[in-house]
This record gives C-alpha cells, structure tokens and sequence, in this order.
C-alpha cells in the first residue's frame, strides 16, 4: 500500500472511531503517523502531540529537541518533526491551527486567525535555520491557483518571508521535485522545500 492510500485509511479509520469529527483519530494510529515523519534515529526521543476534541496535546515529551505532530491544513493531514528551534515557532502555530479546527472552523478562517496571531505578536517566524522532517508525506496538494500537484517525502529549512523570486525560481519550478522552492511564500512560515531519495525513508 502506497503512502496516499495509508494517509487515507488513517483518516477514514478515525472516521469511525471518533465520529463526532473527522479531525480526530485513533491515538495509537495517529502516533504511528506522527513518528513516521521523522529519521528512524530522531523518533524514539522525539516529544509527540496528538489531536483531542479541544486541541493538540502533547503525548511525549522531547529529549532531544525534535517534536513531531500531524497537523491538518488546507483539508491534508501533514506528518512534521520539528527541531528544537522551529519548536518554538512554527509548531505553535501548528498546534493553534488545530485549536481552531476544533472550534469548527473553516480551513480559510484558521488561516486568516494565524495571520492575526502572527501580526498580534502571539506567534512568530523562527530567528534562525532549522529543519522540519515530512518524510511520511506523499499527498496530492492544490496550490493557490487551484492546480495538483504531487509531494513526496521532503525535508524543510525555515526561511521566514522568502518568496520564490528572491532565489530564482519560476512558476513552473515550484513544487517539482528537480529544484528546490518556497512554500508559504512570504510569509512568516515559509519553507525551503527539499525533495529526497528513498534512503531517507526507513520505516
């Protein structure tokens, strides 16, 4: 079974355990997810969170600065380990991301909260590099014109209010697994995104 399929059934699987809301699922097969976004050496110390009724709630603590979660955005279950420094950044919003879901509201409107969190100074961009792991990921994603594209197993360096043109790189560039692009362009969660080979992805 590929990975989409996988994703799928996780989801559909909690579908039926936790009824009451397709968010959530089974905590045992969420934490599977949730390690599987990391080195197989970074998983066993790594701090984990799950998604309950009211919220992200951390399950494990970090020992050695990576925290892994699988955050909803934009309708994707998205597996990440973060490091210590994104941590502090960019998983908050992630975790405040979930909050809002919980709360019943609509892909778009959790977006326009985090934008508000971020320019009231309650969420910030990260202050240096780091490296969030996605190497469980393998989705078909719509950009902001509406077009699919595929994402396979990725690592991201943060790279706060970058825009792809800053680093040369085209429309038609962006999301292929030959260049190295930007997501969240411009904003204070935008990433670096680097494709890898399949020796990263030991399960």
């Amino acid at each position: 079974m590929n990975k989409s399929k996988w994703l799928t059934c996780f989801l559909l699987g909690a579908v039926g355990v936790h009824a009451q809301s397709p968010l959530l699922m089974e905590q045992k097969r969420e934490m599977e997810l949730v390690l599987s976004s990391a080195p197989e050496d970074l998983r066993e110390a790594a701090g984990a969170y799950v998604l309950q009724k009211n919220g992200f709630v951390k399950v494990r603590d970090s020992r050695n600065g990576f925290n892994c979660v699988v955050e909803r955005r934009a309708g994707h279950l998205a597996p990440k380990c973060y490091d210590a420094e994104g941590s502090t950044s960019t998983l908050q919003a992630s975790l405040k991301r979930g909050e809002f879901l919980t709360r019943g509201l609509s892909p778009a409107e959790v977006e326009k909260r985090i934008d508000e969190e971020y320019r009231a100074g309650r969420l910030h961009a990260p202050s240096k590099a780091g490296i969030v792991y996605m190497l469980a990921t393998d989705d078909n994603y719509q950009d902001q014109a509406g077009k699919t594209h595929y994402l396979g197993a990725h690592i991201m360096v943060y790279a706060p209010f970058l825009k792809n043109a800053d680093i040369g790189v085209t429309a038609d560039q962006q999301w292929s697994p030959s260049h190295v692009w930007v997501q969240y362009e411009g904003r204070p969660d935008a990433y670096l995104i680097f494709s890898i080979g399949e020796s990263w992805k030991k399960h």
